[in-house]
Parts: C-alpha cells; structure tokens; sequence
C-alpha cells in the first residue's frame, strides 16, 4: 500500500496539470519564431514519413515519423503541436496519396500529437511517461482508431482487422518506447542550450538520481 501513495499523487497531480498544459500551448500560437519551429518539424515529419522506414523483417516495419510527432507535443505542446500534426497530414497527404482521404486520419495525427503534449510539454522526459504515452498512442489511437477508420474504408469487419493490426503495434511497442525516450531526452538537453526561446523545456534529471515515476 505504502508503494501506491505516490503513484496515485502523481496520477493526480498529471490531471490537475492539464489545464495549464493547454493554456501554455495555446499562448505558443502568439510567437511567430514558434510557428517557425512548428513549421520546420513539420517539414522533417514529412521526411521521415515519406521516406525513412526501418524495415525489422519482410512484414514488420517500423516507421519513424512519430518521434517527429512527439517532438512537435514536448516543445510546442498540445494544441499547436496537434494542429501542425493535422496540418502535416493533409500535406502528406497531397505530396504521396495513399488511398481516398478520410479526415479520420487527420484526427488521429492531431490526437497523437496531443497525447505527446499532454505528457512531455513542460515536464521532464522520464522512462515511465515515454511508456504511458506510447501505450496510449499505440492503443487508443493505432490499434482502436485507426482500426476502425480502415473498418468504415474498406467495409471489413472491425475485429478481423483489430486482430491482424495489433501484433504488429504491440510487437513494435519496445523498439518505439526506446526510440521515443532516448530522442526526446536527446532533444530536451540540447534545445535550452542553442535557443532560450525553449528555457521552458526541463532539462533531464540525474539518470543515478532519477525515479520512476509520470
């Protein structure tokens, strides 16, 4: 029981931040260098989702364009980190068509750039929130969402594709929880230092001096 306290005042304390999280990303729309950050992550975002790709084997490949993503929540937050995510689907949308539009997809960028907001924006980047938002994305978004969106496009049932999508998320979920959290710590420890616009991004803590804990 003992080990439970903290955790429950951490859970806690996460849902009382939110408002201020959006309120702070809100106010990052008023800066133009800020929409000039956006704007140059959103060009790598299309980069790597057009054109980076790590194949693991013939039927397992892990895109990247997440990390992107994530990077766009951590420093910008969610609400204009989750409409340059929508923003960069549209555009990827028109650079490299893949099928008919659906604007399901769009809202699942935005989603998944909001979580990483949620999560990283003005707070240090530990091992247990890399964890919980990417089991989150992974879940919610990739697996029950996006799921559903192939399921209305194509007219197969909803549960033939869960099932046959969900190996794959989960499978890929290690590799892209490690990825996610060496990146963003990468990215949180070198930006205060080359802009002061971005002071507002924790630096990492002491990795002999670091808890586990949201």
């Amino acid at each position: 029981m003992i080990l439970k306290k903290p955790c429950t005042k951490d859970f806690v304390q996460f849902f009382r931040d939110l408002p201020g999280i959006f309120c702070g990303s809100a106010r990052e729309l008023a800066h133009f260098p800020n929409m000039v950050g956006a704007g140059m992550l959103l060009a790598i975002s299309i980069v790597l989702s057009t054109f980076v790709t790590i194949t693991i084997t013939p039927t397992l490949k892990l895109g990247v364009a997440y990390l992107a993503t994530a990077m766009l929540g951590m420093i910008f937050g969610p609400v204009l980190g989750g409409l340059t995510a929508g923003l960069g689907d549209l555009i990827k949308f028109m650079i490299k068509p893949d099928g008919m539009f659906f604007p399901g997809f769009t809202l699942n960028a935005i989603l998944g750039a909001v979580v990483y907001g949620m999560f990283f924006y003005k707070n240090h980047v530990t091992l247990t929130r890399a964890i919980i938002s990417k089991i989150v994305v992974n879940l919610f978004l990739n697996i029950g969402l996006n799921t559903l969106w192939l399921s209305i496009l194509t007219g197969n049932g909803y549960i033939l594709l869960l099932v046959s999508r969900a190996w794959k998320n989960i499978a890929l979920l290690p590799i892209e929880i490690t990825l996610l959290f060496v990146v963003l710590r990468t990215v949180a420890s070198l930006l205060p230092k080359i802009n002061q616009r971005y002071a507002h991004i924790p630096q990492p803590k002491n990795r002999s001096k670091e808890k586990l804990k949201l």
